[in-house]
């Protein structure tokens, strides 16, 4: 099975990224992204746990933050 790759993001009205579009058009919220992240369901993202205890998902590739993915 191929993995997926995330390539468009939502943001809400605070400017955090509550949604994942992928490049076979599967739309994630959070919870379900980092479930799919942690099965090794899409391959451009990692989880990471702040000192804090906030739980972000971030761009494997570091030069470029998934801020940065066009909205849909």
């Amino acid at each position: 099975m191929e993995k997926e790759i995330i390539t468009h993001i939502r943001k809400d009205n605070l400017n955090r990224i509550i949604e994942f579009k992928t490049n076979k058009g599967n739309i994630y919220n959070f919870e379900m992204a980092k479930e799919a992240i942690t099965y090794d369901k899409i391959k451009n993202a990692k989880i990471v746990k702040k000192s804090n205890g906030r739980t972000l998902i971030e761009n494997v590739d570091s030069s470029h933050s998934l801020d940065d993915f066009p909205e849909f």
